[in-house]
């Protein structure tokens, strides 16, 4: 899919908000207004989805409302690279694709793996998926920023004294013992694609 503008963006980002929450999608004339746009500029915006493959945009003549349907995998889970810095919010603005996972909402994501930490447990270029919660206990892989440092994954262990462990699979790598209020935790970790399953889901995006 070909990259939208901040506006489109934002419309675009709406529609599937409304989507997830009602499995529809809102009146168009009410949508603008609660936009702050005019009709016939949600209308240019819509188009221009369409034609950067995020939605159809259909006209059924005067008088009568356009047919709007979302791509599936716009409504998908958002399939993210290396998380920058700041905010997790930021990075949805920038995602990959979108994976056509059923049953899944907004507070689960998937993010593509570099590096060997995880090794042998997590490889180079596996997805994870994670889903935006506090790990339930200890043990669990998760994707952590250190003091808005770049996101990692690896295991959360809570220590005395108000600390956390961060372990990697993979014993080239030293644990972290640290504050924990310098470890801000994005996800936790809900499954992983690899080979044939993950190539067959990007496919269908």
């Amino acid at each position: 899919m070909q990259p939208l503008s901040p506006r489109q963006r934002k419309v675009h980002d709406r529609l599937v908000d409304h989507h997830r929450r009602t499995g529809g999608l809102p009146d168009l004339s009410e949508f603008a207004r609660g936009l702050g746009i005019t009709y016939v500029t949600l209308k240019q915006h819509l188009e221009a989805l369409a034609r950067k493959g995020y939605l159809t945009f259909e006209g059924r003549g005067r008088g009568r409302s356009p047919k709007v349907t979302l791509a599936a995998a716009a409504t998908g889970v958002p399939l993210l690279g290396t998380i920058p810095a700041g905010p997790l919010s930021d990075a949805f603005a920038h995602a990959d694709g979108y994976l056509p996972l059923a049953r899944l909402d907004e507070r689960h994501f998937a993010l593509r793996v570099r590096g060997d930490s995880m090794a042998d447990s997590i490889l180079d270029g596996d997805v994870v998926l994670l889903e935006r919660a506090p790990p339930a206990r200890d043990g669990l892989v998760c994707a952590v920023r250190v003091e808005d440092d770049d996101v990692t994954l690896k295991y959360v262990d809570r220590l005395a004294g108000g600390r956390v462990r961060l372990r990697a699979h993979n014993p080239a790598y030293d644990p972290r013992d640290l504050p924990a209020g310098a470890v801000q935790i994005d996800g936790v970790m809900r499954g992983l694609l690899r080979g044939l399953a993950l190539t067959a889901l990007l496919r269908a995006d």
